[in-house]
């Protein structure tokens, strides 16, 4: 006897989804909360992606061995980074995020060196 198939399918990713309360259970995000931390979580991924080049800028020994066009190179994704997070910042003050977003921001700036000092 054959097994018998049942029509629905099983999806693990289906199931977390219903146990996560909060957790959009489409791909598109629903309310301004979701919409929220999403646009914070950008703001974050922006944050330490232009503390990451600073850092790769700020040693002086690896500038000065760079050529002339990776450095070129390097200070416009900078300044495409920090246009990003400019406009991250004017979403996120509409969306009355404007505190947490420049929490985030002081929280990217801060050298890993000086968090680790603190604790």
């Amino acid at each position: 006897m054959a097994p018998s198939m049942s029509k629905e399918i099983y999806s693990p990713a289906k199931t977390e989804r219903e146990a996560i309360p909060g957790f959009p259970t489409s791909s598109t995000l629903e309310t301004n909360e979701q919409i929220r931390r999403f646009e914070l979580l950008r703001l974050a991924f922006f944050g330490l992606k232009l503390r990451k080049l600073d850092q790769r800028l700020s040693d002086e020994m690896v500038v000065a061995q760079m050529p002339e066009a990776l450095r070129g190179e390097l200070d416009f994704r900078r300044n495409l980074l920090r246009h990003a997070i400019f406009q991250q910042m004017v979403a996120l003050i509409q969306l009355d995020a404007r505190e947490q977003a420049l929490q985030i921001i002081a929280a990217c700036q801060r050298s890993p060196s000086s968090s680790d000092s603190s604790a």
